[in-house]
């Protein structure tokens, strides 16, 4: 009878232990976001590049955003919208490939470069930025990200809806213009 309750016992432990590992990789799995977003704007300055004299004050020219968003190899991922820093954009995505880099400095050509998103194995695009659309918020889930990041997108990732957000968008090294 000794027997039989030691074999039950660790039958019954390795039983809880192979349980716990199941909920923790499931549970794990569940919470990884459908996509991860990146954020990057360069501001365009009036002037020549270094010229400390140039003009002050508010800035003359729109910036440029540098949105990009990550998901899963082999993702079927469209955009239906695009939340910016307080404006809703018509936009659309544009696969690209990894690394992705720029000029770390585009008035003064060199050869370094500044990546905003690092090799991955992963799909990757660039969120291109539409016109200007008129909405406003549809439900409470996309009122709290517009309420808390400065980037929101609107994804259909396999079917499904899922946001992209954006907390706070990294300021690159401004362009002059020329």
């Amino acid at each position: 009878m000794t027997g039989t309750w030691r074999w039950s016992a660790r039958l019954h432990i390795r039983s809880a232990v192979f349980g716990a590992v199941a909920a923790a990789v499931m549970s794990s799995a569940m919470a990884q976001a459908p996509a991860t977003a990146y954020g990057y704007s360069r501001a365009t300055l009036p002037g020549i590049p270094g010229d400390q004299k140039g003009t002050q004050g508010k800035d003359m020219f729109p910036p440029k955003y540098y949105l990009y968003v990550e998901v899963k190899p082999g993702s079927r991922v469209s955009a239906e919208w695009a939340w910016v820093r307080g404006s809703y954009y018509d936009c659309k995505l544009t696969r690209v490939s990894t690394p992705v880099q720029v000029e770390s400095d585009p008035g003064v050509p060199t050869e370094k470069k500044e990546t905003l998103v690092s090799k991955t194995s992963n799909d990757v695009y660039r969120s291109v930025l539409g016109d200007v659309k008129v909405r406003t918020a549809s439900n409470g889930e996309e009122s709290e990200l517009i309420a808390n990041n400065e980037v929101v997108i609107a994804l259909v990732i396999n079917k499904s809806r899922a946001y992209a957000a954006i907390q706070s968008i990294k300021a690159l090294r401004p362009a002059a213009a020329m």
